[in-house]
């Protein structure tokens, strides 16, 4: 493979990792406490609404598991403990994003594991399509092309 060739698959995956990376971790932390309540509050299911989480839902127990997050908030818990407070009060119904260890680890590792055996299977089908082909031409192939051609 040319030199070039080479350096344009490196910036195309710092591209992708780079990419991926600001998609993941976006604008960094809540800074603010209602940043903060926003940032749980989305990680929660409403225990009445459906497919609407705390955040987004105005029924009155959205409302007060919102309170409770910011109360909570205030006095320095963290986001993994309020969530587990609430989870505690309300069931486990209420998360919306699973764990990440056990089984329900899988839901974060397989599709990581699909998109790099992709890639992986991608990459050998191209190199394989680039290849030259190893048929060589004989002297036989040659003469009976010529042959070929003269009985036109």
């Amino acid at each position: 493979m040319s030199r070039s060739r080479r350096a344009s698959w490196f910036v195309i995956a710092a591209l992708v990792i780079v990419s991926l990376g600001r998609a993941t971790f976006g604008d960094g932390p809540p800074r603010t406490t209602g940043e903060k309540v926003e940032a749980i509050a989305s990680t929660l299911k409403c225990p009445i609404c459906r497919s609407q989480s705390v955040a987004d839902s105005d029924v009155a127990a959205s409302r007060a598991i919102r309170l409770e997050i910011t109360k909570l908030v205030e006095e320095g818990e963290s986001a993994s403990v309020i969530r587990a407070k609430i989870a505690a009060t309300y069931g486990d119904q209420v998360q919306l994003i699973p764990p990440a260890s056990g089984f329900a680890g899988l839901v974060w590792i397989l599709p990581v594991v699909a998109v790099v055996v992709a890639l992986v299977v991608l990459s050998a089908a191209f190199a394989r399509w680039r290849r030259a082909p190893d048929v060589v031409a004989t002297d036989e192939d040659r003469a009976r092309v010529e042959q070929a051609l003269r009985d036109r």
